[in-house]
């Protein structure tokens, strides 16, 4: 308790000092009336007590209707822990800003994930009605036809495609299987090339290893992340072997991405950590989120990924402010913090994807459906993309196509620059 009282008390230091450094108007008193708002707010009795008795002579200055919760927030919307703002270079406002295609016909019920394949943009997404839909409106290959595929028993929660390999499919279900598919072959062919049955619920993402499609990692709500390596077949096709099941963590896991061909990051629900993992050491390595080291878990991990040079990792958390820390990669040091579409509707889907430079990047998330573009170095949001009429569920992006968004409103959208 004593601990939780004295990291407030620096909180207020940090509030403050930053207040003065920006002539905002908010006085010392008013910062520790809000963090006793806070505490009050989430339960936290015991501190309450005890900061009422160190911070009394504060308290006793401000009126209880000048503080607020959200006061606190606004505060900390405006402090930049451990900030290295100069690492990172201005915006050159080149960016998505324009819907350029809609597609309402994809799917007649929510859209829950799409996915590009860069070399022949094909689009596939999935729907609640537990179909995979290879769509085919935007291909420059007349090699593909539009598929419906039915190879799960549940719906699919992700999809990815092979970075060498157009054809080879990754889909991940609610039904606790992750399947290889090959959309090249006929129609009629609706057999998984491999099927994995390793997790034991829900998966909610499945990746390659991005360079060379050496592995497959699935991450699960069993709390467990399976890692497969591959071997060629005499057709000239990976075939993938489980090497590791790893877990279990201390809660769901709730995102992974790949900082390079050999590097797996795993968050975890309920776990102020990133965990690194080398495949093929199986070596891991945790990153502590919290800029002040300490093991108190405010906010976890809810969505990741890394920028296209590999050097920065954005982490988008839980928390009802949207918080969103970039990281520099493999570290606990903090480049920037994001407040970004605050929302206490607990079962918002937050996403982000970076624009290729690096300069900017998208993040879902609002009550109202809108899209954020964000400037990376300043946390200032340049545009807002509105369109969508119900949850976004999944954003990516092609570098010459534009972002690609999806959701509850059956739609999937692309926004390009003109």
């Amino acid at each position: 308790m004593v601990l939780k009282v004295r990291f407030f008390c620096g909180l207020i230091t940090l509030l403050f000092l930053r207040t003065k450094m920006t002539n905002t108007t908010a006085s010392d008193p008013e910062i520790h009336a809000s963090v006793l708002q806070f505490l009050l707010n989430h339960g936290y009795m015991e501190s309450v007590e005890a900061f009422k008795r160190e911070a009394r002579h504060q308290l006793d200055l401000v009126s209880p209707e000048e503080s607020s919760e959200n006061q606190l927030v606004d505060r900390l919307s405006q402090l930049r822990i451990q900030r290295r703002v100069d690492e990172l270079k201005e915006g050159d406002d080149d960016y998505f800003t324009t819907l350029t295609s809609d597609f309402f016909d994809i799917h007649d019920n929510n859209i829950l994930t799409v996915a590009i394949e860069p070399q022949t943009r094909l689009i596939a997404t999935s729907s609640i009605d537990k179909t995979v839909k290879i769509s085919t409106m935007l291909c420059k290959s007349d090699q593909y036809q539009s598929k419906t595929y039915f190879h799960h028993q549940a719906p699919v929660l992700s999809i990815d495609f092979h970075p060498c390999l157009p054809h080879l499919m990754l889909t991940t279900s609610m039904d606790g299987t992750s399947a290889l598919v090959d959309i090249a072959l006929d129609d009629d062919n609706q057999i998984p090339l491999q099927l994995f049955k390793e997790h034991r619920k829900y998966v909610i993402r499945g990746l390659f290893s991005p360079r060379k499609g050496q592995y497959i990692a699935t991450a699960s709500y069993d709390r467990t992340v399976c890692i497969y390596a591959s071997n060629e077949t005499e057709e000239g096709l990976p075939n993938y072997k489980l090497i590791k099941q790893i877990g279990p963590f201390i809660g769901n896991i709730e995102t992974i991405c790949f900082t390079d061909e050999t590097t797996l990051v795993i968050g975890v629900r309920d776990d102020n950590y990133l965990h690194y993992v080398n495949l093929q050491s199986m070596e891991q390595e945790k990153i502590n989120i919290n800029a002040t080291g300490d093991d108190w878990v405010s906010f976890s991990p809810a969505y990741i990924s890394v920028s296209s040079d590999g050097s920065q990792l954005l982490c988008t958390t839980d928390h009802e402010s949207g918080r969103t820390i970039l990281f520099a990669t493999g570290e606990s040091r903090q480049l920037q913090n994001y407040y970004l579409n605050a929302t206490d509707n607990k079962f918002i889907t937050r996403r982000h994807v970076w624009h290729p430079s690096g300069l900017y990047f998208y993040a879902s998330g609002s009550d109202d459906n809108t899209i954020s573009v964000v400037e990376t170095k300043t946390g200032r949001i340049v545009h807002s993309l509105a369109g969508h009429t119900a949850m976004i569920r999944s954003l990516v992006l092609d570098p010459e196509l534009g972002l690609v968004s999806t959701g509850y409103d059956h739609t999937v959208k692309v926004w390009s620059k003109y």
